[in-house]
């Protein structure tokens, strides 16, 4: 699988039904994204001053299919409609589950 997780910050005006319209509308690209096979989306907890707001992960068939998906009319509205209006700043990490290491106690 192919992973594709970004943490997004808004902006403080962000009200909770434009966060809320962001997570279903993320939450809403399975099975309307060739390839995009599960999706996880959450609230930061507000513990900690300075984290992103939210945080996603899409999971897809194939580097291919996440490339696809950058210009999906699905993804691109839910970017255009809701996330760019309160966006102030997004990091994001793409890889391949081959590369991911791991460690337990």
């Amino acid at each position: 699988m192919f992973n594709h997780v970004g943490h997004l910050t808004l902006s403080p005006e962000a009200t909770d039904a434009q966060i809320e319209a962001i997570l279903d509308g993320l939450l809403g690209l399975p099975g309307q994204v060739p390839g995009l096979v599960e999706g996880q989306a959450v609230r930061d907890a507000g513990l900690t001053e300075g984290n992103a707001t939210l945080r996603f992960h899409m999971r897809f068939e194939s580097e291919d299919a996440w490339r696809a998906y950058g210009s999906h009319p699905a993804h691109v509205a839910v970017v255009t409609e809701h996330i760019k209006p309160v966006l102030a700043g997004k990091a994001f990490v793409q890889y391949d589950d081959a590369a991911v290491r791991s460690a337990t106690a």
